[in-house]
Order: C-alpha cells, then structure tokens, then sequence
C-alpha cells in the first residue's frame, strides 16, 4: 500500500513546479507590460470585470466538482467497473493515472489566472487563482491517498485469457451452427 500511497506524489510535484514557475514569472513581469496589456485591452472596466468573475467561478467550481465529486473511492470503483480500459489497468497503474488526472486539474485552475491576467492585464487579480490552484492540489493530494488506500483493499486485476485470444481460421470443413440444419448429413460427407 505504501508504494500506492508514493505514486502520487511525482506528479503533485510537477504540478506545484509549474505553479511556483508560473507565480514566479508573474511577479518578474515589468510594468510597462502590464500597461501595455491594460491600454490594449478589447473590453471596458465592467467586461472586464465580470470575465473575471466567470473565470473565478469557473475555477471555483471545477475544483470543487473534481474534490467533492471525481476523486471519491465509489467514482473510481464505478468507473472502473464500466470502463475496460480501467479495468485492464492494476491497482499501481490506476493510482498512478489518478494522481496524474488530479495533479493535472490544477493546472487548469492556472490556466484560468493567465486567461483572467490576459483580459485584465492585472496582476493583483492573478493571485487569487495560485491561491485557489494550492488549495485544490492539497485537498486533492489528501483524496488521491483515499483512493489509493481503497484501491490498497481491492484485488489485483488478473487479465483475462479470454481478451486475450487472437482469432484463427476455422477449419474447412467448418459448418457454422446456424447452418447445420440446412445442410443434409449425408450430403456434407459426400462433398469431400
């Protein structure tokens, strides 16, 4: 179990690299570029303002459908149950894609924030969504781990034999069963 538990913390890691690499650019941005955005902009003040207000509810509600809602031990068991790619995978690789799915859903809350700077050329609204990005990655570290202690109970998956079979020629004198009644007995003999 504790090598399920370990397989999410590399692409947490990645993740949080790429918001602190993010964060770090944007505090390096001169102001003359920052003016530049805001001269430039397309919208007025009050579109401006309700894009980003869109774009923080969106990042809002993305993040909690994907603690509250995606990243529960019964959604992976249900998905995994109607999925057969999921089903074929075993329990290090499912936990594996878990936790890469998850680490990568916060980089759309990112992605958000540099659309929602684009727009504004602002960088002080920029900042509520690193902050939104850092509690979404910690809570969905913690429901990964869930997943991975569940997935610690489950079974190994065995593949199966029969998925596995690859198909051959039937023998020539293979008559199939729907039209073995219109063939005579007699008659399938005397043909060889």
């Amino acid at each position: 179990m504790q090598e399920l538990l370990e397989r999410r913390l590399r692409p947490f890691a990645l993740a949080a690299l790429l918001l602190a690499l993010v964060c770090l650019a944007m505090v390096r941005l001169p102001e003359s570029t920052l003016s530049l955005l805001q001269r430039r902009s397309p919208f007025t003040l009050a579109q401006i303002g309700w894009a980003y207000r869109l774009m923080a509810f969106a990042a809002l509600a993305q993040a909690l459908y994907g603690g509250f809602v995606l990243l529960r031990p019964d959604h992976v068991e249900k998905a995994r149950r109607t999925d057969p790619k999921l089903a074929s995978l075993s329990r290090s690789k499912l936990t594996g894609t878990v936790a890469r799915t998850a680490a990568w859903m916060t980089v759309f809350t990112l992605a958000y924030g540099i659309a929602a700077f684009a727009i504004s050329g602002q960088r002080g609204g920029f900042w509520l969504f690193p902050s939104l990005a850092v509690a979404q990655g910690a809570w969905y570290y913690r429901q990964v781990g869930q997943v991975a202690k569940w997935m610690g109970f489950q079974p190994e998956n065995t593949p199966d034999v029969r998925a596995r079979a690859v198909w051959q020629r039937e023998p020539p004198d293979y008559c199939p069963p729907i039209a073995r009644g219109l063939v005579p007995v007699g008659r399938a003999d005397a043909d060889r």
